[in-house]
């Protein structure tokens, strides 16, 4: 099996760690789950909303 990631820089020279997560292809509804998370998590801007 390949050596995954376990950390990348982002542009701002932070460093994250890495999680891998592997779906079964049948498991239609915890895989629809996860690429909505990605999503959400992809297309936050950081900015808190003021209440």
């Amino acid at each position: 099996m390949a050596k995954l990631k376990e950390e990348y820089t982002d542009t701002r020279e932070r460093t994250h760690k890495v999680e891998h997560i592997l779906v079964q292809a049948k498991d239609k509804e915890n895989r629809e789950r996860i690429v909505e998370e990605l999503f959400q998590a992809l297309t936050r801007t950081g900015k808190k909303i003021p209440a």
